[in-house]
């Protein structure tokens, strides 16, 4: 069931929530939305789940329009940061609760929650008698989970869960995430701030800022076909170079590992492909073009060793970048390469 998202706006007073967002999510995908902190992920996510009510606009689940429906009558589940488990109760009736409020019969509830606490791998031998407080974060987030699954929903949204666990975790829920997202072919809303967690999970991928939508698609073309400055500059480890181009001037994002470096000898400097030479100063020409890369000339000021490579500190027109590279590279002039389909650039 694919979620139609149009003309949504909501407001907090005077200050902006989310304006004006128009999107199809794909059925049986999973959605990750992404973005800084205050952005609007939460609030879209929130208002998808009924806890908040848009000013304008309409949400479809499928062909239905569930926006002025209450949040029991979405068909939706929510995983939520802090796990939102009740302590007084154990691993079973936590999972079970939402069946219950359904009036489901005693033995199908025992059945379809120890078929669930299967799937996320929680034991189940003793989940009648243990509590949520007995198990690691990780087993927790699982818990909490299956207790959105159990219900059947027929979207299921996760608000940053695997933000509180640690890294070797949080790398292992995710495929657990995924894969459970995948086998029950729900339609999933995920949000994070991990950008990584978003290329890596999502079917599609929405990346926002400061309330609205910068550009939404398969994360192979927000990655590769960045359409604004923000999402090139937010997705990957990248810089920024304000430089001429053809005398207009212009934003160029490099993203880390996507550039080459090479030192420029005494009797390269006066190489015809030396900038000032080349084209002169009054041009305002500080990059060129030549077999697939484009080439802009600095000097290495530092380096770090970072264990398998090194780091070089480049300065480019008094502007610092970082660039990666195998050999030991002495200080002095140099010239960065990068090939024309790595190479990002954006009016200023």
């Amino acid at each position: 069931m694919g979620i139609t998202i149009q003309g949504l706006n909501k407001r907090y007073g005077k200050k902006r929530g989310i304006t004006d967002i128009n999107l199809q999510l794909p059925a049986g995908g999973l959605t990750a939305i992404v973005g800084p902190s205050g952005c609007g992920k939460t609030t879209l996510l929130r208002t998808l789940a009924g806890f908040l009510t848009a000013d304008e606009g309409d949400i479809l689940f499928g062909g239905r329009n569930v926006t002025h429906t209450s949040p029991q009558q979405r068909k939706a589940a929510m995983v939520f940061q802090h796990y939102a488990l009740w302590p007084h109760m154990t691993v079973f009736d936590n999972v079970a609760y939402g069946l219950k409020l359904q009036k489901v019969s005693k033995q199908e509830r025992e059945t379809r929650v120890r078929e669930v606490l299967e799937r996320v791998e929680i034991d189940t031998t003793d989940a009648n008698t243990r509590y949520p407080q007995q198990y690691s974060g990780g087993q927790q987030q699982r818990i909490a989970l299956a207790r959105a699954l159990v219900v059947q929903p027929e979207v299921l949204l996760l608000d940053e869960p695997l933000s509180n666990l640690d890294a070797k975790v949080r790398q292992r829920l995710r495929v657990g995430i995924r894969d459970i997202q995948q086998s029950f072919g729900i339609t999933a809303v995920y949000v994070t701030h991990d950008q990584e967690e978003a290329l890596s999970m999502a079917d599609y991928v929405i990346v926002m800022n400061e309330g609205r939508v910068e550009q939404a698609g398969t994360p192979e073309e927000i990655y590769r076909q960045p359409s604004t400055y923000f999402t090139a500059h937010f997705l990957g480890e990248s810089h920024t170079l304000s430089l001429y181009r053809e005398g207009t001037l212009q934003r160029l994002v490099i993203r880390s590992g996507d550039s080459k470096i090479e030192p420029i000898t005494e009797a390269g400097q006066n190489d015809p492909k030396n900038r000032r030479a080349y084209q002169g100063e009054a041009d305002k020409r500080q990059v060129w073009e030549e077999n697939g890369y484009f080439i802009l000339e600095g000097a290495i000021r530092h380096h770090l060793f970072m264990g398998s490579y090194y780091r070089y500190m480049v300065e480019i027109e008094g502007q610092p970048i970082f660039v990666d590279d195998e050999a030991l590279l002495p200080t002095g002039p140099c010239s960065v390469k990068i090939p024309d389909n790595k190479a990002y650039w954006f009016a200023v």
